[in-house]
């Protein structure tokens, strides 16, 4: 490894300030760093520096590729010196030190472990530094006059890319929003009694509210000031919650947990939703008069007795985007039991509850002759069609199905014949059917067109790279489909490297649209188990999407005048939302899609054709691309990774 005037160098993986900071040596022979959670390392010179001017390299492997970093002299916090530091490429980067000091490099987003192969730090003379920074500038097109200006091009690059650290946004956004809050008399803080779990319960007077916590959660100085403003806002809430953290032994803050607005089946599936609700005296008193003599048995038991005495849940829970509690340390786990859940479940014998590894999973039972029309576009690619088909029969979809292939003008002789003969093959068992779909490439119209020529009382939108994993897929999706209430139904869908490719859609993400917990390990629990729970989100990726013909009819089917090719999935869930239905993600139900990573960005008329759908969703959803209810206005839009992002302007309640 090469080194230059500086050779000793210390990593860690915990921040300097921490007191259980410990320094590492850097060694030439042994570089692999590993992060930890934070995905953030912090290397420190072992030496003070001398005042003067240095160029700093680095150059490191893996899988890092947003990698980024910040350079500060140790003890200077007003300013930092940023700049991407993604892998294999050498990059480089002049730095002022302002005064003899360390010099910290903080790496950040540091997903994977880090292989260091060179770390260069040169003291070059202020006319060298001055001639790069000015060759800098004029290849940005920028005037080049201030040392400044240098550091903003950089930092700028760095932050469109950069993990936000919790402290940082706890100074940036939430101490603005703190200051915010109108303070309560001493008569507006009597309207609020503590309840800890396990205590006894008794009613309320009218108009107060009721603070239920899990034992050992503590509340912020703040937190009655932003549910009396919240309760202002949303005068019509019963049940109201906040976003939450941990306290370390050290009382150090740490693992944000920022939540969706109101997720009925999240709340459903994780025993960890809320460690904390405010009640409406209203609710608590009913359910005190109709409650039985035994006590709820569990937590989670206890919020959902509460939501079950609610007539309208989505108008009478709200969520207040603030930290408002903390917890000591990690999430106990409860021992999962669904008999607990069992009285919860929708009356008459269609559902049943089972424990699901991190939380608690829904079923509904399926009439035995409800058939899945399984509708799939395709044009040549036959060996692609032939894994999907086949993972379609070795994997027993739990349901009678029929198969429904849209042919979008194939001309290779071998895929023409296969088509033939499968259409042919088709039997009272299992109904098989091609059509015709020919003209240019209407991803829209060929799934509209196919969906006329099937019979399945739910329908499942499948892309011909689409290969299922488990067994009992088509269950599940149909199922799920056919509940009341319900829109859109998808899967969890991995990159043949068992990446997540899809895992929800998530609004606003890179401007319009963008796939959550993308590139995670398909085995990753996801930020606060999200990705391995059944949850509402905006919409779900045609990909794999299924809905019940009925709804389909409803909506109209995917917009075949206006989104040809882009966003017509997104746009047929927001559809399915506005007419009051629920799009859900089942992480049960997997399957390799093989969609490319590297996909880039279309090029000529597919750009073009982009652009254009583009502006047709800016036009007709407008501001709801930038507000999804099932992510948090505090997690970034730059990736759906949940990521912290300083955005202002959040609302109080939502």
């Amino acid at each position: 490894m090469p080194w230059r005037s500086h050779r000793d160098w210390r990593w860690c993986a915990t921040p300097p300030s921490a007191a259980e900071t410990t320094w590492r040596s850097v060694k030439p022979s042994h570089c692999v760093l590993d992060a930890d959670e934070t995905q953030t390392l912090w290397l420190r010179t072992t030496s003070p520096l001398k005042r003067g001017w240095y160029l700093f390299g680095i150059r490191h492997r893996g899988d890092n590729r947003r990698c980024t970093g910040w350079l500060v002299p140790e003890g200077q916090t007003s300013f930092r010196q940023g700049r991407p530091m993604y892998p294999v490429r050498r990059r480089w980067r002049v730095v002022r030190l302002p005064h003899s000091a360390h010099l910290l490099l903080e790496l950040e987003r540091v997903q994977q472990p880090l292989r260091l192969d060179e770390l260069w730090l040169l003291r070059i003379p202020a006319w060298d530094a001055w001639r790069r920074i000015r060759r800098r500038l004029k290849a940005a097109g920028t005037k080049p006059e201030l040392w400044r200006q240098y550091n903003q091009l950089l930092a700028g690059q760095a932050r469109r890319h950069a993990l936000v650290p919790y402290e940082r946004w706890q100074r940036l956004v939430e101490q603005p929003a703190v200051e915010a809050l109108a303070p309560l008399s001493a008569a507006e803080r009597d309207q609020f009694h503590l309840y800890e779990f396990g205590d006894p319960a008794q009613l309320l007077p009218a108009g107060h509210w009721l603070v239920a916590t899990q034992p050992g959660v503590t509340l912020k100085a703040w937190t009655l000031q932003a549910v009396a403003a919240a309760q202002r806002q949303k005068p019509g809430a019963q049940l109201l919650y906040g976003d939450e953290d941990q306290l370390t032994p050290m009382g150090e803050r740490q693992c944000p947990q920022f939540k969706p607005a109101w997720n009925h089946e999240l709340c459903w599936c994780d025993p960890h939703y809320s460690s904390c609700w405010f009640v409406a005296a209203e609710l608590w008193n009913r359910w005190l008069a109709s409650a039985p003599a035994q006590s709820p048995e569990s937590w989670q038991q206890l919020v959902l007795t509460l939501q079950q005495q609610l007539s309208n849940p989505m108008d009478q829970i709200g969520h207040i985007p603030m930290v408002l509690s903390h917890r000591q340390g990690a999430s106990v786990q409860e021992p999962l039991n669904p008999e607990q859940l069992e009285p919860f479940l929708p009356q008459g014998g269609q559902a049943s509850v089972t424990a699901g590894g991190l939380g608690y999973r829904l079923h509904f039972s399926l009439a035995k002759t409800t058939c899945l029309s399984v509708i799939i576009p395709t044009r040549d690619r036959l060996e692609l069609l032939q894994a999907c088909l086949s993972s379609i029969d070795k994997h027993n979809p739990g349901c009678p199905i029929e198969l429904v292939i849209a042919d979008n003008g194939s001309r290779e002789v071998q895929t023409l014949q296969w088509l033939q003969q499968f259409g042919a093959a088709s039997s009272p068992e299992r109904r098989q059917v091609v059509v015709k779909a020919a003209g240019p490439f209407n991803y829209s119209a060929i799934n509209n067109l196919a969906v006329q020529h099937s019979q399945g009382s739910v329908l499942l939108l499948l892309n011909n790279d689409v290969e299922f994993l488990h067994p009992g897929w088509g269950y599940e999706l149909a199922s799920q489909a056919l509940r009341p209430g319900i829109g859109c139904v998808g899967a969890q869908l991995l990159y043949p490297d068992h990446t997540i490719q899809h895992a929800g859609v998530v609004l606003g993400v890179g401007g319009l649209a963008g796939h959550g917990h993308q590139d995670f390990p398909g085995v990753a629990n996801g930020y606060h188990r999200r990705l391995q729970l059944a949850q509402e989100v905006s919409a779900v990726t045609a990909a794999c999407l299924a809905i019940s013909r009925t709804t389909w009819d409803a909506l109209g089917g995917l917009d075949a005048q206006q989104l040809a090719v882009n966003y017509n999935d997104v746009d047929l869930g927001l559809r399915a939302q506005a007419h009051g239905l629920r799009n859900l993600y089942l992480p049960q139900v997997r399957a390799i899609h093989h969609e490319s990573k590297s996909r880039g960005r279309p090029e000529g008329a597919a750009f073009r054709q982009w652009r254009r759908e583009w502006k047709v969703m800016e036009q007709r959803w407008g501001a709801e691309l930038i507000q999804d209810q099932a992510y948090s206005p505090h997690c970034s839009l730059e990736a759906a990774d949940f990521s912290l992002a300083l955005r202002s302007g959040v609302p109080l309640v939502r």
